[in-house]
């Protein structure tokens, strides 16, 4: 994805403010800072029950009327701070900006539309889990797909550094670490879903030439 570069040395260039222990606040605020001088980005963060304080997760929501792209960070909700380790960085840099480039993508497909066409839904920054239909139905969207097949694409690179993408790609069911994939497979099992499953692993296949992790 083009704006890769961009986004990795933006993240490289606040490594020293992120890494160490910081208010949820604190973190947002410095990489609002620091993209929005080169390429917006919206950094929020929302607050878990079930997290512990050890744990985080990664969202995205592209605003298609207000062409906002935003990024969320998941935090514990009986804390206030959290720690990233300099052994993490390397995965929370990726994490970001996988989901920076997935709403991009988002951003990139609604650039030849007009969003008045379509009725969105209020936005919903909560990372809550639908019904296993409302899934199937999120992930079929041809635009997920597109952008869901660039995170597999990335997760490939990343995880398998030293394979052959192609041949990963071909055996892609062997290969455990593609949570995206995974993420797919999960929410269609028992069902066919061969044609998203073909048109997810065609757009991979495409993606992969122009990543970079």
């Amino acid at each position: 994805m083009y704006l890769a570069e961009t986004i990795d040395n933006v993240l490289e260039s606040k490594k020293d403010k992120l890494i160490g222990t910081s208010s949820y606040f604190y973190i947002c605020n410095v990489l609002n800072r620091a993209f929005s001088k080169v390429e917006p980005f919206k950094f929020k963060y929302e607050t878990y029950e079930d997290y512990s304080k050890e744990d985080y997760s990664l969202s995205g929501i592209y605003d298609m009327e207000e062409d906002k792209k935003y990024v969320i960070l998941n935090f514990a909700k009986t804390q206030k701070n959290f720690t990233l380790k300099p052994e993490k960085w390397k995965e929370f840099k990726f994490g970001v900006s996988q989901v920076c480039q997935h709403e991009a993508i988002h951003q990139n497909q609604w650039s030849f539309r007009d969003p008045s066409s379509v009725e969105q839904e209020k936005l919903d920054f909560r990372n809550i889990e639908g019904t296993i239909e409302e899934e199937q139905e999120y992930l079929s969207d041809i635009d997920e797909i597109d952008a869901y097949a660039h995170d597999i694409a990335m997760e490939i690179l990343y995880f398998y550094p030293k394979k052959n993408p192609y041949e990963v790609l071909s055996n892609i069911n062997k290969h455990r670490k593609l949570w995206s994939y995974k993420y797919y497979k999960t929410t269609f099992k028992n069902e066919e879903w061969s044609d998203i499953k073909n048109r997810l692993l065609k757009k991979t296949f495409k993606w992969i030439p122009s990543i970079k992790v």
